[in-house]
């Protein structure tokens, strides 16, 4: 093999496929979400009876809404807490991660190896997890309680 072949082939985003991925991720997190989404409002979404997520409405603007889902504190390790800060397009009907973990302002596309170790495909990637949490509720079942603020 000559050092052509060796070399991998730059990765580029299919964006068909990225924004199908963030319909499908609205559609589904709209089912969890509260019809009245006020800023500052609070919810709890129970996937067993030890593991739950809270989910806030951090920002409400005209056409767009943003939220942070979080792992419950108190239940996690302190290594260990998982929370995503996404941002829900209304008059688009699509669900983008903005932020996961300490992750925050995410390009389309990392060169690698890089100095986070992101992978070329990193926004991909945390959207897709995204569908994979909202899977999750989906498949064990939930129950939203409604915290005051």
């Amino acid at each position: 093999m000559n050092q052509l072949q060796l070399a991998r082939k730059k990765y580029v985003p299919y964006l068909p496929d990225f924004l199908s991925l963030c319909e499908r991720n609205y559609a589904q997190l709209r089912f969890f979400l509260p019809r009245t989404e006020r800023q500052g409002e609070q919810h709890l979404i129970h996937i067993s009876a030890s593991e739950s997520y809270r989910v806030e409405v951090l920002e409400r603007c005209k056409y767009t809404v943003t939220v942070r889902i979080e792992l419950l504190k108190e239940q996690s390790k302190p290594w260990f807490h998982p929370q995503f800060e996404v941002r829900l397009y209304h008059d688009a009907r699509m669900a983008e991660v903005l932020a996961c973990q300490h992750v925050r302002q995410l390009r389309a596309v990392y060169s690698y190896p890089n100095v986070d170790m992101l992978l070329p495909d990193e926004k991909v990637q945390i959207n897709l997890l995204l569908r994979d949490w909202l899977k999750l509720c989906a498949r064990r079942g939930y129950q939203t309680t409604e915290l005051l603020a």
